[in-house]
Parts: structure tokens; C-alpha cells; sequence
């Protein structure tokens, strides 16, 4: 139940609103990252670091107002492209547990070394393969965090640890994840293909491919996901994904270079 009453949930929307205004006159680039990189609109990111914490039965469905619960059952797959990282279903099952497992070590207590030796790791999972994990309570995100280029990619059983780990305690957005949220944790897996550099955004296509621009110093990343939940033409894309890179709406149609990749996102 929730144990703050509303003047406190008020007071702490206030702060969180001061902190977002500080962000827009010193870091707007950084307050995008927070509407846009994951599909979360500011309200929302407002709404789930206020009252997420006071949840001791879960997160709250916005469509429906019923209770989040951990699913269980085969892996679910989607592809957004034709890369295909070669998984067995008992390999992603692995994964998963390997997730799961990491969530509950680090947000519990986080006593001594997270250990891989029950986990059979095979020469798939050892590949290098950047990876995002992403975190919701139902509908509501929770946390995303991940890897991409120029980071050197590490094996896909240690990314995908790692990124448990970040999304949970580490995306600034948000309070850490609580134990009382665990088991109420939906957990998506986002393995990503190698990138591919373009020579024309004819090679770009919406909702298969995830895309990079790179101009100056500058550069901004969005998953294949992001465009089609937000529901953006490819023009809209390209706009808000040079905003993201602190450029103007604009600055994608001369001197940027465009990096794709596919992704393929595993689910339960």
C-alpha cells in the first residue's frame, strides 16, 4: 500500500520538478534522454520515481490499474530485422536466469561475488553482443540500460548481466528497483546485431531497423522499437533523433553519417 499521504506526494513531484527544470536550462540534451530514449514521456518518468517505492504489492498497469506479475512460460522472440544470434531455446532460458538471478543478487543484498557456475555457458553466449535490458512494472518503465558501439562489445552473458544490473540501480531517471518490486518485474532481453554504417537513409527502415547518427562530436542512438511505439514517420525520427544529439531538429539532412542495426528482443 502506498504510506505517503498526498501532501508528501506533492511535495516530492515539486522537487522532482525543480530537478527537471535544472536540467533544461543546464543539460535539455539529457532531460530528451529521459522523454524519448525509451519510449517514456516525463510525466510518466515523474509519476514512477514519486510512487514505485510506496508499491509493496507492484507497479500499477496504467490501462487497467491491476497489479504486475512476474510471467513465467517459453521465451517469447521478436525480431525487428533478419539477424538471427542463434539461440536455442535452453540458451535463452539461460539468459533469463541469468537476469533474473542478478536482479535478485543485487537489489537484495549484493553479498560477495555474482557466480556463473550453475549456468551452462555455451560458445553462443560467450559471443561478443551488445545488449539493452529494459525493466517495466506492467505498462510503466522501470529502467533501461545498455551497450552499444563504440563500447567494445562484451560476451552475451556478461552484457546482459551487467545491464541488469545498471537498469536496475543505475538509470538515473529513477529510484533503484525495490525487492518488493521483483517479482513484479516484466524483463525484456534486447540482443543487438552487429551495426552497419549507410550510404543513404533509403537503407533506414522503420521498426527493423535501430539507427545511429554520428555528426561532430555529436551522436544519439534510438532501438528499432522506439520509432513505431512512439508512432513517428522517418522524417519525425531523424528530427527528434538530432535533437537527442543536442543539434538542431534539422541537422540530420546534411553532414551526418548514419549507422543500423536489427535487434532481436526476448520476452516472457
Amino acid at each position: 500500500m502506498i504510506t505517503m499521504d498526498g501532501q508528501e506526494i506533492l511535495a516530492r513531484i515539486l522537487r522532482l520538478r525543480s530537478g527537471r527544470m535544472g536540467l533544461e536550462r543546464t543539460d535539455p540534451v539529457r532531460l530528451l534522454e529521459m522523454k524519448r530514449f525509451c519510449g517514456i514521456g516525463l510525466s510518466r518518468a515523474l509519476v514512477v520515481a514519486v510512487v514505485a517505492p510506496q508499491f509493496a504489492g507492484g507497479g500499477v498497469n496504467t490501462a487497467t490499474g491491476g497489479v504486475a506479475v512476474a510471467k513465467e512460460g517459453k521465451v517469447k522472440e521478436h525480431r525487428s530485422g533478419d539477424w538471427d544470434p542463434g539461440l536455442t531455446e535452453a540458451e535463452k532460458e539461460t539468459l533469463f536466469a541469468i537476469v533474473r538471478d542478478t536482479l535478485e543478487w543485487c537489489v537484495k543484498d549484493r553479498t560477495g561475488e555474482f557466480k556463473f557456475d550453475k549456468y551452462a555457458i555455451t560458445e553462443t553466449l560467450r559471443k561478443p553482443t551488445h545488449s539493452f535490458v529494459t525493466l517495466k512494472l506492467r505498462n510503466m518503465l522501470r529502467g533501461c540500460i545498455g551497450s552499444l558501439p563504440p563500447m567494445a562489445a562484451d560476451p552475451m552473458y556478461l552484457s546482459v548481466h551487467q545491464n541488469a544490473i545498471n537498469a536496475a540501480l543505475r538509470d538515473w531517471r529513477f529510484p533503484p528497483v525495490t525487492p518488493a518490486e521483483l517479482e513484479r518485474l516484466d524483463v525484456h532481453i534486447s540482443l543487438l546485431s552487429p551495426v552497419k554504417d549507410i550510404k543513404s537513409l533509403d537503407e533506414f527502415h522503420i521498426g527493423e531497423h535501430g539507427i545511429i547518427l554520428i555528426k561532430g562530436g555529436h551522436r544519439a542512438v534510438y532501438l528499432p522499437e522506439v520509432a513505431v511505439e512512439q508512432g513517428w514517420s522517418k522524417e519525425e525520427t531523424l528530427e527528434s533523433l538530432s535533437e537527442k544529439a543536442g543539434l538542431p531538429s534539422d541537422a540530420w539532412k546534411q553532414g551526418a553519417r548514419f549507422q543500423v542495426f536489427s535487434s532481436v528482443v526476448l520476452s516472457k
